[in-house]
């Protein structure tokens, strides 16, 4: 491999969130990888996404680890004042779930194998809703932004089982805080990356009803984010940066099959810096939850397609969070994969000619997207969204 950048020496602070999906960051750096592009790199641990989006706004992050719509929402003002942002790597796929509470699944009529089937999960939770019209409180789910693919995951599942927003209370929970949130009975349920849904469940506090990877398969999860203004100013410093994340990635790659790797990387996610899992009931055979796929590296995977972002803000229109066309100019600004494909080649990786293509027309062994209810949605037809 080559892809090594005239960056000089420079020394720089990204950010994280302690989740699993943060491991390309950790990666490139107790791996060398930073190192190796003459990078001195620092990681910041951060409690929340709004604190990611501020402080690299404002320059005391120099970039982070993001959910996939926030340099999108961050670039058009959604929640917080106006700063372009930019992503040219997608880190990973998958890795959320829904969870709801075992106080609230025991009223549920709901056969517990068919726990996994978001349809049969979903359809479980709008039936009882219809029984119980009159509660006092509403259920409170939790997601982690009202800018992430969490929430819209979250309301995606609600809507295809027939439940309106107006029939539950969606909340802003810190990662790390769901699981004793939903222990507490502060919350019913919640949808969050991983370790924690897998934590809730180990300690009897919940259980997982869907994989988000079931409700859009395929779908870019965490993405490497950096201001319009770094990304400008220093382009070799980027492209350094995105050499080294995407050689983690492909480290990455077999993690969920190869037990020395998983070994080797609990070892360092288990760190009170990084995760701080070591008290927890997880352990290196238990890091990846088979009921909640996650990955990390493909020729498609890592592309920031346009195309998902223009559906992301398809979901902000149908959550009246902003209105506007859903092929607008800020995409091709937020979105650049001609920067993917550039890093790609130099490390001699495959990448896609196009930059948009067909969401949801995904077959069972190849790498395209796929909805839960199947529904495509498309460029051919201004953006529109069509059934099957």
């Amino acid at each position: 491999m080559t892809g090594r950048y005239q960056t000089g020496q420079q020394t720089l602070t990204l950010g994280f969130v302690p989740l699993l999906d943060a491991a390309p960051l950790i990666l490139a750096k107790e791996l060398g990888l930073f190192a190796a592009q003459g990078l001195k790199v620092s990681l910041q641990r951060e409690a929340s996404w709004a604190s990611i989006r501020d402080k690299v706004a404002f320059g005391v992050l120099d970039g982070a680890q993001m959910i996939a719509p926030l340099p999108l929402a961050s670039s058009l003002g959604l929640g917080a004042t106006a700063v372009p942002m930019t992503t040219a790597l997608v880190l990973s796929s998958g890795g959320n779930a829904i969870t709801l509470s075992n106080r609230l699944l025991q009223q549920l009529d709901l056969d517990s194998a068919k726990l996994p089937c978001p349809l049969a999960s979903g359809k479980a939770l709008q039936q009882y809703l219809q029984q119980v019209p009159q509660r006092q409180q509403p259920l409170r789910l939790a997601t982690v932004s009202p800018y992430s693919c969490h929430h819209y995951q979250l309301h995606y599942w609600l809507s295809t089982a027939g439940i309106s927003a107006r029939q539950v209370d969606v909340i802003g929970v810190a990662p790390a805080a769901m699981a004793a949130q939903l222990a507490d009975g502060a919350i019913d349920g919640f949808c969050v990356g991983e370790p924690w849904s897998s934590l809730a469940q180990l300690s009897g506090h919940g259980a997982i009803v869907t994989s988000c990877d079931q409700l859009w398969h395929n779908w870019q999860e965490k993405v490497f984010a950096v201001s319009q203004q770094f990304a400008n100013s220093r382009p070799q410093c980027y492209l350094a940066l995105l050499t080294a994340l995407l050689q983690a990635c492909h480290w990455l790659h077999d993690i969920q099959s190869n037990s020395d790797k998983t070994a080797q990387l609990w070892h360092w996610l288990a760190q009170s810096q990084y995760l701080a899992l070591a008290d927890s009931d997880l352990n290196h055979a238990s890091l990846f939850n088979p009921a909640v796929p996650q990955a990390f590296f493909g020729a498609a995977l890592n592309m920031p397609w346009r195309s998902q972002g223009a559906f992301i803000l398809q979901q902000m229109r149908h959550l009246q969070q902003w209105q506007g066309p859903l092929d607008h100019p800020l995409l091709n600004q937020v979105y650049r994969p001609d920067l993917y494909r550039q890093v790609a080649a130099s490390l001699g990786f495959n990448a896609p000619a196009e930059d948009w293509r067909l969401e949801g027309n995904a077959g069972v062994n190849d790498a395209g997207s796929r909805f839960v209810d199947g529904q495509l949605f498309g460029v051919s037809k201004p953006l529109a969204a069509v059934q099957q």
